[in-house]
């Protein structure tokens, strides 16, 4: 749990890394906020209790257009966001009551990733964690981010990162992996154990 001691990164030492914060509050998160708390039928069956629950956005229509149009100016720097194309959409719920609310280090199956956090009520915890430079190998320095209702993240896939525990409050995030059009290896990934 030592990760939980580490203060909150501003914007622009997030920037410095190649983690940018997008406002994205004049859309209403709302009904997918709600959405990523309701468990699907499909994923009731393999869902672990004591897990946060996925659910898959590509069925939802959820508006992954609109985000990147919205987030065009963060995606400028690692590419032209007309090259990118949706690869997966999905929701996680986080709440007090899992018992493991952790994701471990990784990389995405992404060229870009954009995470929008849907909600987020007294939370304690659950930031997400960014090692050393997006370029990197995950040395250096570790930066954590805090999840703010109706704010992007948007970081390199090949950023190393993990979640922090949730130790209080709910929070509920789209996860929106982009690649390049054309391009093979952009969804190519690395999972890791979790990083004290």
């Amino acid at each position: 749990m030592a990760a939980l001691c580490l203060a909150d990164a501003d914007d622009a030492a997030l920037e410095a890394i190649g983690v940018r914060r997008v406002d994205l509050r004049e859309m209403d998160w709302a009904p997918w906020a709600a959405a990523a708390e309701t468990v699907s039928p499909l994923l009731a069956a393999q869902d672990d209790d004591g897990q946060p629950h996925a659910n898959d956005l590509l069925e939802l229509n959820y508006p992954a257009g609109e985000v990147l149009k919205r987030c065009s100016e963060a995606v400028a720097p690692f590419c032209d966001p007309s090259q990118l194309e949706l690869y997966d959409a999905f929701s996680l719920h986080y709440d007090s009551r899992q018992t493991d609310t952790t994701f471990n280090q990784h990389r995405d199956p992404s060229f870009v990733t954009i995470n929008v956090c849907l909600r987020s009520e007294n939370v304690v915890g659950s930031r997400v964690e960014f090692f050393g430079a997006w370029d990197g190998d995950g040395s250096g320095q570790r930066l954590r981010a805090e999840q703010q209702a109706g704010f992007a993240l948007v970081h390199r896939g090949r950023h190393l990162h993990q979640t922090t525990p949730l130790v209080k409050g709910i929070r509920s995030q789209a996860v929106l992996y982009w690649t390049r059009r054309g391009v093979v290896g952009d969804d190519d990934a690395t999972y890791l154990g979790f990083a004290e």
